[in-house]
């Protein structure tokens, strides 16, 4: 009895090693991207660049939008988008409307205004500045007052050329202590009640505080 308890035993015993002799062998831990990654060497200094460059080139076609490639704290390039600049509007000159000028008809008498001469009057009026001297007494050195009356002929012609001196429609820069009346001898053939109409002006037509004129 006892050697058939030995023999049970010896057999359990056997079975057991048979059993451990067919389990598997250890299998190495699989290798996963993340941990393939951390023995990985960090990438070198072109291959950054180039990195950068790809996802610059990314932002540029998917987005249409202007990058460039800038160091980072650690010295890394990278890809950053620019903000382009808020453009400046540019001003695109506009021409004054033409102001419309009541027509006007010779007048029969004038009265000096400051700045004006006999000259003056007969090449705006389109008129012979010898006919008004004698119309009026005067010679070519007879002296004129402001709020003197001339008689003005009512035929010939300005005999001096071009009647203009200045070319128009123009913008007069005002300077201080003029009149009217004396910018409109300054373009020739300009009349003042003209410049008057264009520019809106109310008697007694100061130009105080009037920094230009439209001339017509």
């Amino acid at each position: 009895m006892k050697k058939f308890r030995i023999i049970i035993f010896s057999l359990i015993a056997l079975t057991i090693a048979l059993a451990g002799c067919q389990r598997s062998a250890s299998k190495a831990p699989d290798i996963t991207s993340d941990n393939s990654n951390q023995g990985a060497s960090p990438l070198t200094v072109d291959e950054q660049i180039l990195a950068a460059t790809a996802t610059a080139d990314a932002i540029r076609q998917d987005f249409n939008m202007p990058t460039q490639l800038v160091p980072n704290a650690q010295g890394t390039q990278v890809a950053i988008t620019a903000i382009p600049p808020t453009p400046i509007p540019s001003v695109t000159p506009t021409n004054l409307p033409t102001p419309t000028l009541l027509p006007l008809t010779r007048p029969t008498s004038w009265t000096i205004h400051g700045g004006e001469t006999v000259f003056c009057i007969a090449r705006r009026f389109d008129l012979n500045a010898d006919e008004i001297l004698s119309m009026n007494g005067l010679n070519a050195y007879s002296m004129l007052h402001i709020g003197d009356v001339l008689q003005l002929p009512q035929s010939g012609s300005w005999a001096g050329g071009d009647r203009k001196l200045l070319d128009h429609p123009d913008t007069w820069d005002v300077s201080p202590g003029e009149t009217v009346y004396e910018i409109a001898c300054a373009y020739g053939d300009v009349w003042p009640e003209h410049i008057i109409q264009a520019n809106g002006l109310s008697e007694p037509y100061d130009l105080s505080g009037i920094s230009s004129l439209v001339i017509p």
